[in-house]
């Protein structure tokens, strides 16, 4: 029976730890499109990358695991070469991944503010009949609040004060959240996001994947909403700095 692209993608991830990514046969080996810019094209590529990892250390851990059409996207607790928090985003054709992307992000494994991890909380989608509608809410919310700056319309897109947040440098609270960014702004390292590149979802989760700058840096937010009523309860994040064109490895793009 045909395994589901979100069982695909989680089974991919996986394998990293039990060194069986050959074995599994989900990798399209002859065409194989990379937008870690960190990594080259290709199935060898990514073998050879493995090969570099202190596998005595290494786990995977995949907490979340959705898909999106062709799209099979996983959130994952990993001890890579560190301790490492990532979302992997797999699109299949004929039932092979032939180009992925992913965001990473150093895992302090200390809680935040409000006592929460950057991997807690729920994970399974309900409300499949709304995706579109919540991948819509999502995308607006990012494109006009955090892209546009219209700071006074967040207040449409959450319900009251309520938000369970899982970045490692804030609390619970829409809030709170502003009153960061803000603090962030003031000290010279703002978070600025210029672009929506790329909406995911599966019922009442949506992933946003994002450009802009952080500490003055060209940077990629991913960014994983859970949906409820209409609102935004919960979020999680990734947020890595792009590297420069100099230092990247394939020619693909980061988004």
């Amino acid at each position: 029976m045909e395994i589901s692209n979100s069982e695909k993608a989680a089974a991919i991830q996986n394998s990293i730890e039990t060194e069986t990514l050959a074995q599994i046969g989900l990798i399209n080996s002859k065409s194989y499109k990379q937008h870690n810019l960190n990594v080259a094209d290709g199935f060898d590529a990514i073998l050879a990358l493995h090969e570099l990892m202190p596998m005595e250390k290494v786990y995977t851990n995949v907490v979340r695991a959705f898909q999106d059409g062709d799209i099979g996207f996983v959130h994952v607790d990993y001890y890579l070469f560190e301790p490492t928090v990532a979302f992997d985003i797999h699109r299949f054709e004929n039932g092979l991944s032939v180009e992925h992307w992913d965001n990473l992000q150093t895992n302090s494994k200390k809680v935040n503010k409000s006592g929460r991890t950057m991997t807690d909380g729920k994970t399974k989608a309900i409300d499949h009949d709304l995706t579109a509608h919540n991948k819509k809410l999502a995308s607006t919310f990012v494109n006009e609040v955090l892209v546009g700056k219209n700071f006074d319309k967040a207040q449409d897109f959450f319900n009251g004060d309520v938000l369970i947040q899982h970045n490692p440098h804030m609390g619970d609270g829409v809030s709170e959240f502003f009153n960061v960014l803000k603090e962030w702004k003031d000290e010279g390292k703002e978070q600025i996001y210029t672009a929506v590149h790329q909406v995911l979802g599966e019922g009442n989760f949506v992933l946003v994947l994002s450009e802009g700058y952080m500490n003055n840096l060209p940077t990629a937010f991913y960014d994983l909403y859970r949906i409820e009523n209409n609102k935004i309860i919960e979020h999680w994040d990734v947020i890595e700095e792009i590297p420069s064109p100099e230092n990247q490895k394939n020619t693909n793009g980061k988004f």
